[in-house]
């Protein structure tokens, strides 16, 4: 099968041929992939952030497909339904994945990183890390199912707690979790806030729901923020990037929560514990999602509420799209189709 193999850091990436999986064990499944996304965990880890990756190694974790082989014990996928993926395999018998919280399974297998990925015509994986989608659901709404819209789901109402009427903060705005986080938070009801440095994408970004967005190009903005809240803050920053903690921080209110999401240069921040003392503020990391989350995505898209906003590449211009995606020169999602 054709597929796009990290065989060193740092290195270009192409399309190769590679040997078609054919050998299936116990609880696996086998899929046709149809669609999946870049994600700048994807970026980080060609650029070596993630050093225990197995090289060489197939990258991608979006997952859309359709199931072509199933084997011994699979019994709830059936050949050509199709699917979406979790951007893992759990291992379904922790603590945590028995509690419902299989997205921070210690012994979870991260596709792209520790078994090969979905930058590929085909892909093996357990079928725990499958949830079955509709056929009036584009390959587009699929391959954003889980690591956007259902990481959303998991930050903003798992992690946040995020209630009705509340100010939200949205960093990376005109990203490919800025775009859908804006639809998503205007459907709970919240009043968006959207932080961009291209003013090109103001229209579009009102279009999508956003009530008020600040053009920041150096990355500061909370001025403006405090300014438009009249010195209070927001209740709740989705921080879509990394580098603007710093400003995160001064833009929530006293008692305020933030939810790092993205983090699309992984060094270190100056952090001034005070302000977390002094203001009562809450930092939450969140990854991923869950099945039922990713369930819930899936019917989201599927009722409209979030809108997949991507643009479409062949996999043989995978180099483009990770560069694309690496100059922040697109908006929404950028997807691969094999």
């Amino acid at each position: 099968m054709r597929a796009v193999v990290l065989r060193e850091f740092h290195s270009p990436l192409k399309v190769e041929e590679v040997k078609d999986i054919t050998e299936l064990r116990k609880d696996e499944v086998i899929l046709k992939i149809e669609m999946t996304g870049i994600c700048y965990r994807d970026i980080l880890t060609v650029d070596g952030y993630f050093p225990k990756t197995r090289i060489p190694i197939i990258i991608g974790h979006e997952i859309c497909g359709r199931v072509v082989d199933v084997g011994e014990g699979v019994e709830e996928f059936k050949k050509g339904e199709r699917v979406a993926g979790l951007t893992y395999i759990p291992c379904g018998s922790c603590r945590e994945c028995t509690q419902g919280h299989e997205n921070i399974c210690r012994k979870r297998l991260w596709f792209g990183e520790d078994i090969d990925g979905s930058y590929a015509e085909y892909l093996k994986t357990n079928y725990r890390s499958l949830v079955k989608t509709s056929e009036d659901i584009s390959p587009e709404a699929v391959a954003i199912s889980a690591c956007v819209v259902g990481m959303l789901i998991h930050a903003l109402k798992a992690r946040g707690g995020l209630t009705e009427g509340e100010k939200v903060l949205i960093t990376g705005a005109s990203g490919g979790v800025g775009v859908h986080a804006i639809q998503l938070a205007k459907a709970y009801g919240a009043e968006v806030i959207a932080v961009t440095g291209r003013e090109e994408y103001t229209d579009r970004l009102y279009g999508l729901g956003a009530d008020y967005i600040i053009i920041s190009r150096d990355g500061l903005f909370s001025n403006e923020v405090k300014k438009h809240t009249r010195e209070v803050g927001v209740d709740l920053v989705l921080d879509c990037v990394g580098l603007t903690l710093i400003e995160s921080l001064k833009s929530v209110k006293w008692g305020g929560r933030i939810i790092q999401v993205g983090n699309i240069k992984p060094e270190p921040i100056p952090l001034m514990t005070g302000q977390l003392i002094l203001k009562e503020i809450v930092i939450y990391g969140s990854i991923s999602c869950t099945k039922k989350e990713l369930a819930e995505a899936l019917r989201l898209l599927e009722k409209g509420v979030v809108k997949p906003i991507a643009t479409v590449l062949p996999l043989d211009n995978v180099e483009e799209g990770h560069r694309i995606v690496k100059e922040r020169k697109h908006f929404g999602r950028v997807l691969l189709k094999p």
